[in-house]
């Protein structure tokens, strides 16, 4: 689906935009198709720190122009938690959300979704008939844990389940059993109605603090464990060319473990009987990880220049 025709489709939806049926966060953190209609926001993630290099390089002028006139800021409110956006990724947005819920109109549903990443926008017909609208599940084979393990390594995997462990043990058996699995929910991509979106915040965000606690350092696999997560990325056509490239993706391993234990939340939702429909994401530019790498990869070389 081309994006204008995604622009149509997410318009016109909500008759009083006073009190608006459904509002979602479209996430930013460079220039891109601008995404905004009465149902979908953009919102530019870690604003604090638009100079910092993040995965996309560094952010020339023009770039950072572009997202301050298109989008709101993660960082306009106090106590926002912008300046960690390169650490947790799309949470920084969420926090926003949870944190300014009445900037939106207090929607009945809540979504969250990626200028990248989008649902196709088919559910809007049918959205009243549920409590939540999911992503497809993802395959990560042999299951999820090893798939991550063998993209991150055993420090973050076991700094993740220390803090969940600690935080909430009566789920900790649950989490296992769901990384057991070769399918979960991925994308931190989700619709949810307002009462479940506020739940997923206040049982995400203790989780969060403990995660920003960690020292990113400390989690980067080393040795002969790099190795083999370089050999990993190679076999699926992902080549981190610079030891500064392969650093700056895995320094984005709490992100990614966020993203799993989000995922985590919406099963325990399905598992409590919740309605749902599951759905498609387009996913724009196909070869972007390819791209992102090369980007990074040129990007690195002329700061280091």
């Amino acid at each position: 689906m081309h994006e204008n025709e995604l622009l149509k489709a997410y318009a016109e939806i909500n008759q009083n935009l006073e009190n608006p049926l459904i509002k979602i966060l479209v996430s930013y953190i460079k220039p891109s198709c601008l995404f905004k209609t009465d149902i979908l926001t953009p919102i530019h993630l870690g604003r604090a720190v638009e100079r910092e290099i993040s995965k996309d390089g560094v952010l020339k002028d023009e770039d950072i122009q572009w997202l301050h006139e298109n989008c709101i800021g993660d960082d306009d409110f106090e106590g926002n938690i912008s300046s960690v956006n390169r650490g947790i990724g799309f949470l920084t947005g969420t926090y926003w959300a949870w944190k300014n819920y009445e900037k939106l109109g207090s929607p009945e549903y809540f979504g969250s979704m990626g200028y990248r990443r989008l649902f196709e926008p088919s559910f809007l017909s049918e959205l009243k008939q549920y409590d939540m609208i999911l992503p497809k599940r993802d395959i990560q084979r042999p299951s999820l844990k090893e798939y991550f393990i063998s993209s991150h390594g055993k420090n973050i995997y076991q700094a993740m389940m220390d803090i969940f462990s600690c935080k909430y043990p009566h789920e900790f058996y649950e989490y296992e059993k769901y990384l057991s699995n070769d399918s979960g929910y991925m994308f931190e991509i989700y619709v949810l109605k307002k009462n479940l979106f506020f739940e997923f915040c206040e049982w995400i965000f203790p989780l969060v603090f403990e995660f920003m606690k960690l020292d990113d350092d400390e989690l980067l696999p080393k040795g002969e464990e790099r190795k083999a997560i370089i050999e990993f990325f190679k076999q699926q056509t992902v080549i981190f060319e610079s030891e500064a490239l392969f650093e700056l993706y895995q320094k984005r391993a709490k992100a990614f473990a966020l993203e799993r234990l989000t995922g985590f939340f919406l099963y325990l939702l399905v598992q409590r009987k919740y309605s749902y429909s599951e759905q498609n994401v387009i996913i724009l530019n196909n070869s972007a990880k390819a791209n992102l790498f090369k980007m990074l990869r040129n990007k690195i070389g002329k700061k280091n220049g």
